[in-house]
């Protein structure tokens, strides 16, 4: 996943906070920089590609459970869609 992601991985771990204990990362150094216009996009791109990894890695098949979809506010339908998209 490091690998993949490289100095982009900290954006997942902004959202996903066990990822940073898992990748290694450091919270306290986890740069927070909300003002980017394209951080949406960026977001999607990188989850994409940290699903990728996982698919990738591993014999079996991933599955991910949606749940609560009905209340997903418009980024994170965005996100759902771009996934089905890329994978």
């Amino acid at each position: 996943v490091n690998h993949v992601l490289g100095s982009e991985a900290h954006h997942l771990a902004k959202l996903i906070p066990n990822l940073a204990v898992i990748l290694g990362l450091e919270l306290n150094f986890i740069i927070h920089d909300e003002g980017c216009a394209n951080a949406q996009k960026r977001l999607q791109y990188l989850l994409c590609r940290f699903v990728e990894v996982l698919s990738s890695t591993f014999a079996a098949p991933v599955t991910l459970f949606l749940d609560d979809l009905q209340w997903a506010d418009s980024a994170s339908i965005a996100a759902v869609n771009q996934l089905l998209l890329e994978l």
